[in-house]
């Protein structure tokens, strides 16, 4: 068994920040890692790493910055630097910026590089105050972020761009293995569009709702699926909402999906309205199915997204402008066709997990070229 990683990653929900893990986790063990998997409880997360065989440890991760987690968060701390001390990790590689702080608290004095995934745009204050300048390595998930925590100052040489990626070996590869009719009851004259992302309101499904009157008084029998899970109280917003338009019989809420290549091939469009989005991994599992993408001009969806060759980009939080585009592919079944067909080659040419894999490893190589162990015992956090 080669170097041991210990990934940190407080969110239990299986969103595209959690399904590229899975993966990167797979692929380090097939090339020799050792990996331990810190998440705050079970939840479908845990029950997948349990099923990779992955070891996990449950360690309570309360939000850095909210007032009522503080009473929780020395224990939090405490514990997170046990699991350290008892795994003894090369690295650390904390899968997003929230908890960040709390890992370099626990490291304290223990020396193991840390390596801080930046997974969503963040605004140069966020960088001092999630303590991105004080860890070995950044991985900002486009240029796009990367430019963001240049302007916060973390150096240069101590960031990676990383693209997200897919394993194009489990993307199916015929749609037609997934009739929308078997899926969701859907006929295949009725226009289906929709969204995979966790219920969170930078996700922007708000934006998309508002949308909805105007792309129905032309297509007046279309439907419209949420995939995802997430902020329960956000959810319920959500809910009102419809039902306060009177859309009940149009948006269908369908929770976490495992098959998300199924819910996404039995599209018409995919749909992404982003408020904030650092790079968006469904928008890649959209195009790996041969759908034209609809999404907001935010963040590092425009490297992702080619507008007018792979898709349409809309300005964030204008839903007469998302309706427009949304109308304008669902009146051309030509142009469909013709932008999913350009999605999935700009995927097999720029977004593959192989590419994703070997850019790791070697910023893991890099980080570890200095170290003799476990940790020298130097790191300030």
């Amino acid at each position: 068994m080669g170097a041991s990683v210990l990934f940190i990653h407080g969110i239990t929900q299986i969103g595209g920040a959690e399904r590229e893990l899975l993966l990167i986790l797979e692929n380090l063990r097939r090339d020799g890692y050792g990996a331990v998997v810190v998440c705050p409880d079970k939840g479908p997360l845990g029950e997948e790493l349990e099923r990779l065989g992955i070891e996990i440890r449950y360690v309570p991760l309360p939000a850095w910055r909210k007032v009522l987690a503080y009473p929780r968060r020395a224990r939090g701390i405490r514990r997170l630097r046990d699991v350290i001390t008892e795994v003894r990790p090369a690295l650390i590689h904390v899968n997003d910026i929230w908890w960040v702080p709390q890992s370099l608290r626990a490291n304290l004095g223990l020396g193991v590089p840390i390596l801080a995934h930046v997974r969503q745009e963040i605004e140069p204050l966020k960088v001092r105050r999630y303590r991105l300048n004080q860890v070995d390595g950044v991985l900002p998930v486009s240029r796009h972020v990367q430019q963001s925590l240049e302007a916060g100052g973390v150096n240069r040489e101590r960031l990676w761009t990383i693209y997200s990626g897919l394993d194009m070996t489990r993307v199916p590869q015929k749609e037609g293995d997934h009739p929308r009719g078997r899926r969701f009851g859907v006929p295949d004259d009725v226009p289906l569009i929709g969204t995979v992302a966790n219920l969170f309101p930078r996700k922007g499904y708000e934006v998309i709702l508002k949308a909805l009157p105007k792309i129905l008084a032309c297509f007046p029998m279309m439907q419209y699926i949420i995939i995802g899970q997430g902020d329960s109280g956000y959810e319920r917003t959500l809910r009102s909402l419809v039902h306060a338009m009177g859309l009940e019989k149009t948006v269908r809420f369908v929770g976490y999906q495992e098959e998300v290549y199924s819910c996404l091939a039995a599209m018409d469009i995919y749909v992404h309205p982003a408020l904030m989005e650092g790079f968006g991994i469904a928008m890649l599992e959209a195009m790996a199915m041969e759908k034209p993408v609809v999404a907001s001009r935010v963040g590092g969806i425009p490297e992702v997204v080619q507008d007018g060759v792979t898709g349409l980009l809309v300005p964030p939080g204008d839903p007469e402008t998302l309706a427009a585009a949304i109308l304008h592919l669902l009146e051309d079944p030509h142009t469909r066709h013709m932008m999913g067909m350009a999605g999935r080659e700009r995927l097999e040419a720029h977004f593959t997990l192989e590419q994703t894999m070997k850019t790791l490893q070697a910023v893991y190589a890099g980080l570890l070229s200095n170290q003799n162990g476990f940790g020298d015992g130097k790191r300030e956090g």
